[in-house]
């Protein structure tokens, strides 16, 4: 299998700019043209962060991201679906409150925003090409209506996966409470989530090949906190900012994400402190979590049928 393609926006401004004016650039160099058709429903899937947490999504890269898409004559709208667990983001009613109080809206972003499954939380059950876990899941209807997903992760460490992005944003982000229940019910007896991380897949496999939908990715390697985003506190960053990543496959996307973090330095004042993950080329995950076990996540990942672990980067 021949590399995937993935284009990578530095950090450190140039003379094109910062990261507001290399967004822009880094959707056209990764080719978003050729993912959206003018008339496509688009759906952006993001989070919007828990009530305490601040470092989720700045909501400039999403309204850079509906400009883009709308410039190309895409009919995007943006969207998350409630919570599994005990928190304000379990029903859509309160997910709208705490969107809007966190700076999303409709006015802002430029197109309609949606809790996916609206305030009954209804699905679709859509089969499972090669299920690993779970024959069925349940996708939330807007995410079926969509022509194509466009994923917008905040890339970070997780509890129980090496990390939070582009493969979780999709697998577990779309799909109803039951299945977001069963896929935690996967975690089993096993110290090791990897029944968790193959029924993920299995999500990601009913939207973009159950469903046959377009992908198109974007990794923002920014505040990169020990703790996913659904946490309603915030952690010191574990690694400096290293970036955005953009590209059509999520294997791929979220792999190169792990690399770069694992080559950086850790973070002074971190929970890295102390420990070898503050080397530069060092694990950065065990000595946060030391029952995940990076490279066997990535195996599954690598196997899921969803992509390909093989990349080279391209910045732009």
């Amino acid at each position: 299998m021949s590399q995937s393609l993935l284009f990578r926006a530095l950090p450190r401004p140039d003379r094109s700019g910062g990261l507001g004016q290399k967004f822009k650039k880094l959707l056209s160099s990764a080719a978003l043209e050729r993912i959206v058709s003018r008339g496509d429903l688009v759906a952006v899937k993001m989070h919007f962060g828990e009530p305490g947490n601040v470092r989720y999504i700045r909501p400039i890269f999403p309204v850079m991201l509906v400009e883009a898409l709308k410039d190309l004559g895409a009919r995007p709208f943006v969207t998350d679906t409630a919570v599994l667990y005990k928190s304000p983001r379990h029903t859509a009613w309160e997910y709208y409150q705490i969107a809007r109080r966190h700076g999303f809206t409709a006015e802002v972003l430029g197109c309609p925003l949606i809790i996916a499954g609206g305030m009954g939380d209804r699905s679709v059950s859509v089969n499972v090409p090669n299920a690993l876990r779970l024959q069925t899941v349940g996708v939330a209807p807007e995410i079926c209506d969509a022509d194509v997903i466009v994923s917008l992760a905040h890339v970070t460490l997780h509890l129980q996966y090496p990390l939070g992005a582009a493969l979780k944003n999709i697998g577990m982000g779309c799909v109803d409470i039951p299945t977001k229940l069963k896929m935690h019910e996967s975690y089993g007896a096993n110290p090791k989530p990897t029944g968790l991380w193959e029924a993920t897949m299995d999500g990601a496999r009913a939207i973009l090949q159950g469903l046959n939908k377009k992908f198109f990715g974007i990794n923002l390697l920014l505040d990169i906190t020990p703790d996913c985003d659904c946490w309603d506190k915030t952690e010191t960053p574990v690694v400096p900012d290293l970036g955005i990543l953009a590209g059509t496959d999520p294997v791929a996307l979220d792999r190169a994400s792990y690399d770069l973090i694992v080559a950086s330095v850790g973070y002074p004042g971190s929970k890295l402190e102390g420990s070898t993950g503050m080397v530069a080329g060092q694990d950065k995950v065990q000595p946060i979590y030391k029952k995940i076990e990076p490279e066997e996540y990535f195996e599954i990942t690598a196997n899921s049928g969803l992509g390909n672990a093989d990349y080279r980067l391209e910045e732009v």
